[in-house]
C-alpha cells in the first residue's frame, strides 16, 4: 500500500507533462473567409458556395487537414497534409477519387518573402506579426499567375519547423522556417480574380484522432 502511495505523486506528475509539456501545438482552429472578388464575373456568392465561406484545421506536429465548408456543385473540399508521407490528398464530397499529389510539384518563382515586425493585427486579443509571400506560378494551366499573401501568426501556436523543410508548395516551407508556428490569419489575392481573407475565430488545443488524417478508403486515389 504504501508503495502504491508513494506512485501518486508520480503518475500525477506524468500526466501534467503530458498535458502541458507539449513543445508543438495539437488542436482545431476554426476559421471565416471573407471574399473580395476583382473580376465581375466570379461574383461573392459563387466563391462562398464553391470555396466555403468558412474552414476548420486539424493540426498535429507532423500533419494537418483542412475542411472548407462548401455547398457547391462539389460539395465540402477536405485536404489532408501529410508531412510525414510528403504527400497531400485532396478530396470533394461529390466526387469518387482523391487526388494525391506529392510535395514539390508546383513550380513556382518566389517575387518577395519578408517578414513584416511593424505590421501587426489584433487577432483573438492578441497582436500577430506577419510575413508577406509574393509569387509567380509556371502552371500554364492555372487561371491566375501572381499569388499576393499576407500570413500573420501567433508563436503561442508552435509547429516543428524541420517537418515542413519539404513542403515547398506556396513557400509554406520557408513561412513556417520563420514563424515557428500556426498562421492565424491569412490575406491572399489571386491577381485579377480575388482577394480572400481568411481570419481564425477559435483556436482549441485538444487531442485530434488520427482518422481525420486518413484518406477516405470508399474512394478512389490517384495519383499525380
Amino acid at each position: 500500500m504504501k508503495n502504491q502511495l508513494l506512485l501518486l505523486p508520480l503518475i500525477f506528475f506524468l500526466l501534467l507533462s503530458n498535458v502541458y509539456g507539449q513543445e508543438y501545438f495539437e488542436g482545431e482552429i476554426k476559421y471565416e473567409i471573407d471574399y473580395q472578388p476583382v473580376n465581375s464575373n466570379i461574383p461573392k456568392s459563387f466563391l462562398e458556395n464553391e470555396i466555403g465561406s468558412s474552414f476548420t484545421a486539424y493540426i498535429k506536429e507532423d500533419k494537418y487537414a483542412m475542411k472548407y465548408h462548401a455547398t457547391g456543385q462539389k460539395g465540402w473540399m477536405k485536404i489532408i497534409v501529410r508531412l510525414d508521407q510528403g504527400y497531400t490528398y485532396t478530396e470533394f464530397e461529390k466526387s469518387n477519387t482523391i487526388i494525391k499529389t506529392k510535395f514539390g510539384t508546383e513550380k513556382e518563382s518566389l517575387i518577395e518573402f519578408k517578414r513584416n515586425t511593424e505590421d501587426k493585427k489584433e487577432i483573438l486579443g492578441e497582436l500577430c506579426e506577419s510575413i508577406t509571400i509574393n509569387y509567380e506560378t509556371k502552371n500554364p494551366e492555372a487561371t491566375y499567375k501572381i499569388v499576393k499573401g499576407k500570413y500573420y501568426f501567433n508563436p503561442e501556436y508552435k509547429i516543428n519547423p524541420a517537418l515542413y523543410k519539404n513542403y515547398t508548395d506556396g513557400f509554406w516551407n520557408q513561412f513556417f522556417q520563420e514563424a515557428e508556428s500556426v498562421s492565424v490569419r491569412n490575406e491572399i489575392e489571386y491577381l485579377t480574380l480575388f482577394k480572400a481573407i481568411q481570419e481564425a475565430k477559435s483556436i482549441e488545443r485538444k487531442e485530434i484522432s488520427s482518422s481525420i488524417f486518413e484518406p477516405n478508403e470508399s474512394k478512389l486515389i490517384i495519383e499525380e
